[in-house]
């Protein structure tokens, strides 16, 4: 989802074409370089979609779901796939603050003039399950695309990342898809029940800064098409630890994200005045590169909730919340 979409296109007007499809060169790219298909484009919104070989059925997502984490051959495919999704969301963050054609949206006076500090930002929510994949239509017009309730979580985790302050949401189930190793860099950070739903469902984040980013902007590189730059033309050992991008734009530490995990347990428990403070130490503990303090979304919003009630648990409370806004 294009983030501010709908102020950009009062000003740019009849140049929101043009303004969607720099995005989108980006978006359809690096899902394409990393084992994804792109689906559909509803004005902000693109419909990506990591389709698991044929020999993955459900029962070996089940497997993986269960036990947590990858396990057996065919959960290590199942990882791959997920790693590889994961991995194209945070590179298009990257890419986006690259592109020389973007920033010159960022730094439009008009722009500017109706959103203050303005630069072009995308949030995105990222579930796996099973879909119909099919034609849809009549005779006068038909579209590819996929129906099934996982498509929807997957729009409502996106729109839920401006209620945490976050850029990616992953389902607690997206989550055990991960490898390990990829797992330990994300955080859970709240569960909640979603509108239509009674199941409690874990939701986590990988956090990510465009400002931690070292590049010259003006190197003239940056001016060619996206494939000239891209990162994600090389086959990586290890994705996470190796893609320049990924490990520029990622700024959680081990130190921060074993304290957050202390802070969101005590939430979980319902020990909330243990939580607060543990979580208040965490607020301003992310930084970037150039050491500016970094607002911890995710914290802010916890600790918001717990105010409400005086950082007392409800007395019914079994360790999620209902979360209100669609």
């Amino acid at each position: 989802d294009i983030r501010q979409f709908t102020d950009a296109t009062e000003v740019l007007q009849e140049g929101v074409m043009e303004f969607v499809n720099s995005i989108a060169q980006i978006v359809h790219m690096e899902v394409h370089l990393l084992g994804g298909s792109a689906n559909k484009n509803i004005g902000d919104a693109f419909l990506l979609v990591w389709k698991f070989p044929e020999e993955i059925t459900m029962h070996d997502i089940i497997k993986c779901l269960v036990a947590g984490e990858p396990q057996g051959d065919n959960c290590h495919i199942v990882s791959g796939v997920a790693d590889k999704a994961l991995a194209s969301f945070i590179v298009m963050q990257a890419m986006i603050r690259k592109s020389a054609k973007l920033r010159e949206y960022s730094n439009m006076k008009e722009l500017r003039e109706r959103m203050p500090n303005y630069s072009v930002k995308m949030g995105f929510g990222l579930h796996v399950g099973w879909a119909i994949e099919g034609a849809i239509g009549s005779q006068y017009k038909v579209d590819a695309s996929y129906l099934s309730p996982n498509v929807n979580m997957a729009s409502r985790l996106e729109a839920a990342t401006k209620q945490f302050g976050t850029k990616i949401l992953l389902s607690g189930d997206f989550l055990s898809c991960l490898s390990k190793p990829v797992q330990k860099k994300c955080r859970a950070i709240d569960r909640v029940t979603v509108k239509g739903s009674k199941k409690p469902m874990l939701f986590a984040t990988y956090d990510v800064e465009e400002e931690n980013l070292e590049f010259d902007p003006d190197d003239p590189v940056y001016k060619r098409p996206p494939i000239e730059f891209t990162s994600s033309k090389v086959a990586y050992e290890n994705l996470f630890e190796e893609h320049p991008d990924i490990v520029g734009i990622s700024t959680s530490t081990p130190e921060f994200l074993a304290k957050f995990s202390t802070g969101f347990h005590y939430y979980i428990r319902g020990e909330w005045t243990k939580a607060e403070r543990v979580l208040k130490q965490c607020e301003r503990i992310r930084k970037t590169r150039a050491g500016h303090e970094i607002e911890d979304g995710p914290t802010q919003t916890l600790l918001r909730v717990m105010s409400e009630s005086n950082f007392k648990a409800p007395t019914d409370w079994e360790g999620f919340r209902e979360l209100t806004e669609k």
